[in-house]
């Protein structure tokens, strides 16, 4: 069992990049992957994260989402506070939201979760550039995941 496993879900599409990124950017705040602590870059897993879900005891998932808040803005989800959510929180076929749901009713969600939604501008196939706003965005999130991984775990807020 890996005691902590983060998940950056991303596709390459200009701000869709950001779960992607912002995984890229923990090996700068000093997040490496070692025998406690997993790192993946999922290319729009669909149900397949459900997989990606197991055996962990803590799972940390970012992703962009789009709700039509301002681009670069991150919201945060516990184990319970994202099935509540109404908005769409991933720009991908099955979202992140229908597999937690999934992961849910197959008894594989992991005793805790941390869901980071990345709010993004319109996304597509052409767009490789990523915004101003969600590229600080992402440089905040690894920060504050990074310190996250200390004893004295901090919400964001």
């Amino acid at each position: 069992m890996s005691r902590v496993r983060i998940l950056g879900i991303g596709s390459p599409s200009g701000d869709d990049q950001a779960g992607w990124l912002t995984v890229d950017t923990l090996a700068a705040c000093g997040v490496h992957p070692d025998r406690d602590v997993t790192i993946e870059k999922p290319d729009r897993p669909g149900a397949h994260l459900t997989t990606l879900l197991e055996d962990a005891g803590w799972v940390i998932l970012v992703d962009a989402m789009q709700s039509g808040d301002q681009p670069g803005r991150i919201k945060r989800f516990d184990r319970n506070g994202w099935q509540a959510y109404a908005h769409g929180l991933s720009s991908h076929g099955l979202g992140v939201l229908e597999a937690l749901a999934l992961a849910r009713e197959l008894g594989t969600l992991p005793p805790r979760l941390d869901l980071y939604g990345i709010e993004i501008a319109a996304t597509g196939p052409g767009h490789h550039q990523m915004s101003v706003e969600v590229h600080a965005a992402v440089h905040r999130l690894a920060r504050h995941i990074a310190a996250a991984q200390a004893p004295a775990i901090p919400r964001w807020t």
